[in-house]
């Protein structure tokens, strides 16, 4: 039985769906946070002692990634969401497995850039996607807790693969983290009820309405059927058989002399090139929407600002800050703990809060963009450290809306495409102005790089704030209609 996935909304099968994104997430995800600790030393020693490799294989990767998001529409018109994932961590796994075979820089680029970089591509994708199938209203809260498994693997996986390197150094290292990867399946066989809980997802009755409490367009007609059954019952019958049968030839008549004037039509009009069917099957008539252009270049900036800061945190700590790898290394756990939490609690607060995705999204922003000027210009260990804890919040804020903002925007058929144009353009804008503020750094310290990040942050909330008052403005200014004015002179008791 194919499962309903309006049989549960907000609930039921829906939060085993979000165990098992997370698990994905934990174990696939988790793989590129913690690149430079598994691939760093390898690369060096194969680059000679030089960090090109790291460097190279990293971009590539990171490309693959990201544009790997533009599969994801095409394919789901030929496979399912759940047959979809199977086939990304079957590619994460492979290209760990592989890559603990390599003996030169290009066989990690294919094993590990190409491969785990298309498969958690898709990934990314989907396992947002299957969420937004199940959850309408608390979806901001199942996102949330799918991400959390990220950042969970974001904590552990570290230590986990410490003890592989000590044990089994890097070849058996990353052999076993393919396998790890593997018991993401596991995760993905909840996307659909399973065994005796396909019971569950058997469509109510209560569900012959819509999304917004109407009725569907089946039940009106039957109701419309029976109301005409009895107006006719009443009346005796006095229509008479003529007219109905005249009125019958007469619609009868005119949808047919429609249908060879649409057919008509068609066959004048030019047929498709086979370059409009990529750009449709890709969706990039999306780019046309200003709006959404708007959107997505502004997730790509915070984007950018967000995993630059990342690297240059640890870096400004030990350098600048002057702290010891014990310090450094609370701060960076307390702010990984604080995210973990964010990424649970903030979605259910901004819920009841009535705050939209976007919203929340430019709120967390601002916060975001002070609380790490702060955490730069403290100096001392012991504010460092509790700062890093509110920084790690509201990141929470930052990190777990970004594709809920576009899911607001965009209806849910284009969804799919509008997400792989999302991750395009953050890959664009990580090789160009993620370059820029690398050389950018050169220049400059740690920490008047990170306030050019905050500035970054900043500036895109600003754009969303003035395009949203432009909107409003010009909206007030168009004329109302006159069934709107009639309505608000007479509303309904």
């Amino acid at each position: 039985m194919e499962v309903e996935t309006s049989a549960a909304p907000d609930g039921g099968w829906g939060w085993m769906v979000v165990f098992g994104a997370a698990l994905i997430n934990m174990v696939n995800q988790a793989m590129f946070a913690n690149f430079g600790l598994i691939f760093g030393e390898q690369l060096k020693v194969m680059a000679n002692g030089h960090a090109t490799g790291i460097t190279v294989v990293l971009a590539i990767n990171v490309v693959v990634t990201n544009f790997a998001g533009l599969l994801v529409g095409p394919c789901l018109k030929k496979i399912s969401l759940r047959s979809l994932t199977f086939i990304s961590i079957a590619l994460v796994g492979s290209g760990m497995i592989l890559s603990s075979f390599a003996t030169e820089i290009w066989h990690v680029v294919v094993g590990y850039s190409f491969f785990t970089g298309l498969g958690l591509g898709l990934l990314a994708s989907g396992t947002f996607l299957v969420i937004n199938d199940y959850f309408t209203t608390k979806k901001s809260t199942a996102v949330g807790i799918s991400m959390a498994g990220t950042a969970m693997g974001q904590m552990l996986m570290p230590t986990f693969i410490g003890m592989l390197l000590k044990k089994y150094e890097y070849s058996g290292t990353t052999f076993i983290l393919g396998f790890v990867s593997f018991t993401g399946v596991i995760g993905a066989m909840f996307f659909k009820p399973i065994f005796c809980c396909k019971k569950c997802a058997v469509v109510q009755p209560d569900q012959e309405k819509g999304k917004d409490g109407e009725m569907t367009s089946e039940k009106k007609e039957s109701i419309l059927e029976k109301e005409g059954e009895k107006l006719l019952a009443q009346n005796g019958g006095r229509l008479k058989k003529q007219g109905i049968l005249k009125r019958t030839i007469e619609k009868n008549y005119s949808d047919s002399a429609l249908e060879v004037g649409s057919s008509q039509y068609t066959l004048e009009e030019d047929k498709p090139t086979k370059l409009d069917k990529i750009s449709k099957s890709l969706g990039l008539d999306l780019l046309k929407d200003g709006t959404f252009v708007h959107i997505v270049t502004g997730l790509g900036l915070v984007y950018v600002s967000s995993y630059t800061f990342n690297a240059f945190l640890p870096m400004f700590l030990q350098d600048e800050a002057e702290f010891s790898m014990l310090e450094t290394t609370t701060c960076m756990t307390a702010l990984s703990t604080a995210d973990v939490i964010g990424r649970v609690t903030v979605p259910e607060i901004s819920r009841r809060l009535r705050l939209s995705n976007k919203r929340s999204f430019m709120i967390g922003c601002i916060l975001l963009a002070i609380t790490r000027s702060c955490l730069v210009e403290l100096g001392v260990f012991q504010y460092t450290a509790a700062f890093s804890i509110v920084v790690g919040y509201f990141r929470a804020a930052a990190v777990i809306n970004q594709n809920l903002v576009i899911s607001e925007y965009i209806s849910k058929e284009k969804l799919p495409s509008a997400v792989g144009l999302n991750m395009v353009v953050k890959a664009l804008l990580s090789l160009t102005l993620g370059q820029s503020l690398g050389l950018l750094k050169d220049q400059l310290s740690y920490s008047i790089s990170i306030h050019v990040l905050n500035v970054i942050v900043l500036g895109v909330v600003l754009s969303w704030f003035f395009e949203t008052m432009v909107r409003r403005i010009r909206s007030s200014r168009k004329p109302k209609p006159i069934c709107t004015i009639a309505e608000e002179t007479n509303p309904k008791t």
